[in-house]
């Protein structure tokens, strides 16, 4: 697929287990121009299956998070927007848990996300918007908000989310005052076992981010004790 192609009047694919967002979502699609082709039913084990259904029947996505709870995907929407990324389909992520969601189930394949969208956000105007800009990220033109910087990341606590650990941190070159959790899973294992507070890191993050929830960590590594003359401290 030629993902420069103009969108209007192309089908839209919206993956959602609610019947009634799922209806909702296509009357905005509707009303942005494109056709929609409802994935609201079934059950899917195997993510790729699921992609490959999409791909056959739309030239792009918007995918809702939370998949399980009617048994309809055993994986998150952020994954099945990640694995359609990787291909260079262009998919948007609407959550209406967004307080909840970032920072763990999101923040894992964040860096393969080019637009979140709260359920309230998601109207005909930022699907419109949001496909367009997924579609340039795929092309190869990152908006500064996206770009990554290789960075200092100070660890302020280790805990437990979903049976998962998860890392407390700050990025003071994004924002000193406001801490941010993401999923230890996003670290190496040999950086991962030696991880206590105040411990500090870098990182490449996007570090233009407006809010938290659009910050993505990459490409972990262990930092020396800080440098007092290195604006990193």
């Amino acid at each position: 697929m030629d993902i420069t192609q103009d969108f209007n009047e192309q089908i839209i694919a919206i993956v959602d287990d609610d019947t009634t967002q799922s209806k909702a979502t296509a009357w905005e699609i509707e009303d942005a121009g494109y056709k929609p082709f409802l994935l609201d039913e079934g059950h899917f084990h195997n993510i790729n299956e699921l992609v490959s259904l999409i791909r056959e029947n739309a030239q792009g996505a918007v995918c809702d998070h939370r998949l399980s709870n009617s048994g309809f995907a055993n994986f998150y929407g952020a994954e099945l927007v990640a694995a359609l990324y990787d291909l260079k389909f262009p998919s948007l992520l609407i959550t209406q848990y967004t307080e909840m969601d970032t920072s763990f189930s999101i923040r894992k394949w964040r860096h393969k996300i080019p637009v979140l969208l709260s359920r309230e956000e998601a109207d005909a105007s930022s699907i419109a918007k949001g496909i367009e800009i997924c579609t340039s990220e795929l092309c190869g033109k990152i908006p500064s908000n996206r770009k990554t910087r290789r960075t200092i990341v100070r660890i302020t606590n280790i805990d437990q989310e979903s049976h998962e650990s998860v890392i407390d941190a700050f990025v003071p070159s994004w924002n000193p005052h406001k801490a941010v959790r993401f999923p230890a899973s996003l670290i190496p294992e040999n950086i991962r076992v030696v991880l206590k507070p105040n411990i500090r890191l870098f990182a490449h993050v996007n570090t233009g981010a407006e809010k938290s929830d659009d910050l993505y960590f990459e490409k972990f590594e262990l930092a020396l004790e800080p440098d007092e003359d290195d604006g990193l401290a």
